[in-house]
């Protein structure tokens, strides 16, 4: 058996990211030990029992003591004051992330408290709209994009080493940068998806057998949780915002084209976004 790692992670909320990171952990032997650390007992079990975590607890003292890295894996909103419970029990070698995709309002306020300045901000660029311990996945991390923003430098290439051995590839960027990137290509198409299924909420409700795949593609993550979304509408408010300012421009736009038939202009603007997205695939 190789030799792991690290001798203990410990996870703060075992859902589907804090629990498929704790199975991939065990699973490529990277971790000896994984504490599954919660507030519910019973899900935490079915952490244990799926084989994200050798061991589980209620008890923050226990989970974090003797950490060589914490990882928070809970709602924007919850992690700094999460950070702020655990700091008396770490030791000092100890190094906290998180999995927020928030990242400059996170990092600014758990600088207040970070006496030991031990903490990373990090957001791998993985998921799914379906949450919670039951839909956890292996090979999750395989191949993602985590973004590693903010914190001492030595830690952070620590960080950096801890998930790219996921099997991620890290990008660091500044905190700031990270909200206004993340915005435009996460939040903000979160946040459109949302409104294209409530604009046509008629529609779905009457003519529910006439949707085609095409719609169906285009809101699959409108059925995201709205407890973690909302979160972060707020969390990352003047990014959001700003998307909202430059969407409602093109929209006014091409509803110009539109209105005057300008089939040239239309044509090209179609072109344009569907050149820009076959590069994405590339």
């Amino acid at each position: 058996m190789a030799k792991s790692k690290y001798s203990k992670v410990t996870i703060i909320g075992m859902g589907l990211m804090g629990g498929s990171l704790g199975r991939a952990l065990l699973k490529k032997k990277l971790a000896k030990n994984v504490t599954g650390l919660g507030r519910n007992m019973s899900r935490l079990k079915v952490a244990k029992k799926k084989g994200a975590a050798t061991h589980v607890t209620l008890d923050i003292e226990e989970g974090v003591k003797g950490a060589d890295i914490v990882v928070i894996s809970l709602p924007v909103m919850l992690i700094p004051s999460m950070f702020v419970q655990i700091q008396p029990f770490l030791d000092k070698k100890t190094i906290v992330t998180d999995m927020g995709s928030v990242k400059a309002s996170i990092v600014e306020t758990i600088k207040l408290f970070d006496r030991n300045r031990c903490f990373v901000g990090s957001h791998p660029m993985v998921g799914s709209e379906k949450t919670g311990i039951y839909n956890i996945k292996e090979r999750l991390y395989e191949g993602g994009v985590c973004i590693v923003a903010g914190g001492n430098k030595k830690k952070a290439s620590k960080i950096a080493a801890f998930w790219k051995k996921a099997g991620m590839k890290v990008i660091p960027m500044a905190p700031s940068k990270h909200d206004k990137l993340i915005s435009g290509v996460s939040h903000f198409p979160h946040l459109l998806s949302f409104m294209l299924i409530n604009t046509q909420a008629g529609t779905i409700n009457k003519n529910r057998s006439a949707i085609g795949p095409g719609f169906m593609d285009a809101t699959r993550i409108a059925a995201s949780g709205e407890d973690i979304w909302a979160e972060i509408m707020i969390a990352n408010k003047k990014e959001v915002i700003n998307n909202i300012k430059t969407a409602r421009e093109e929209l006014l736009k091409i509803k110009k084209m539109i209105a005057f038939n300008k089939m040239k202009g239309i044509k090209e603007y179609i072109r344009k976004a569907r050149i820009l997205r076959e590069s994405l695939e590339k």
